[in-house]
């Protein structure tokens, strides 16, 4: 549906009035939810990412791969962008509460155009619309513009923050795009990727354009989500407990379980388990893996 077909005639966004709360119905569980946002740097992060999650199953993910330098993949990234017809790229993994609302978004600090999604994110903004919401939980694509987005948002009031959100977008030249998510293996979370351009309508999107985006999106995926599994591995090692980083020093050391429950004074069972776990929670899928793993993150 175009721009124009959804928005009355002689209507302009930045005089889009906030609609009265009396009028308006109860707001969504996404919108005025904050969700915390936390920056992931590919570079502070690359020692931890391993080389089979990373993969090259695809010739533009082969060559971000054998690009030497993060700034050489943006390079290439953006160079892609430009041919396509688009302006602005976000790659953001987000974590759900129990009741399917954002609570946690990592985002790639390397592969945003400007502050605008992680604002969307932190004010549940781009999900209003039930079509992205869908297009962000079952893995369908959603091509969207600005005006589609306002309609969707009209349900439940445009208050001031979300209409500075709109006036952002367009200003920034980002009034049109796609967007689809896909699941990272290994972790609760799935990843947004949302592409926009400057046309404050989504018909100039053919199918080219979204076969183009599908094949960039889905290889940047394939890069950016090792970069995540690998900062929830990190924040999992965090978590740990003091007898949980005494029995992983003592598997980095390459003790058995016997020698670990003696000099711990606890039981064989007992360091299986907690071995289970680590496993578990580094996304180890065995005793050497977690023992590479951990002596990597104490390298870091």
């Amino acid at each position: 549906m175009s721009y124009l077909d959804l928005v009355e005639e002689g209507e302009d966004l930045h005089l889009l009035a906030p609609i009265a709360a009396s009028n308006a119905a109860a707001p969504a569980p996404w919108h005025h939810t904050r969700c915390k946002t936390r920056y992931i740097d590919e570079a502070a992060l690359a020692p931890l990412v391993r080389t089979e999650e990373v993969g090259d199953t695809t010739f533009l993910a082969a060559e971000l791969s054998a690009a030497r330098t993060p700034e050489e993949r943006i390079r290439m990234i953006r160079g892609i962008l430009h041919i396509v017809g688009f302006k602005g790229l976000g790659y953001a993994a987000i974590k759900l509460n129990a009741y399917g609302q954002p609570e946690r978004a990592y985002l790639l600090r390397d592969y945003l155009s400007c502050d605008l999604l992680p604002k969307a994110l932190e004010g549940g903004y781009f999900l209003l619309d039930p079509q992205m919401r869908q297009a962000f939980d079952s893995s369908r694509l959603h091509v969207w513009d600005i005006r589609s987005l306002v309609q969707a948002s009209r349900k439940e009031g445009v208050d001031e923050p979300l209409r500075r959100h709109f006036d952002g977008l367009r200003a920034n030249g980002l009034s049109s795009g796609l967007a689809f998510s896909l699941p990272i293996s290994q972790t609760p979370l799935r990843a947004l990727i949302v592409f926009a351009g400057a046309p404050e309508h989504c018909e100039w999107i053919t199918d080219s354009v979204i076969a183009q985006a599908i094949g960039l999106g889905l290889s940047l995926h394939q890069r950016c989500s090792a970069y995540v599994q690998a900062m929830c591995r990190r924040e999992g090692a965090n978590g740990l407990s003091e007898l949980q980083q005494r029995i992983l020093s003592a598997v980095i050391a390459g003790m058995p379980d016997k020698a670990i429950a003696a000099r711990f004074n606890t039981t064989v069972h007992n360091v299986d388990y907690h071995l289970r776990q680590l496993r578990e929670k580094l996304g180890a899928r065995n005793r050497s893996q977690l023992a590479f793993l951990a002596g990597r993150m104490q390298a870091v």
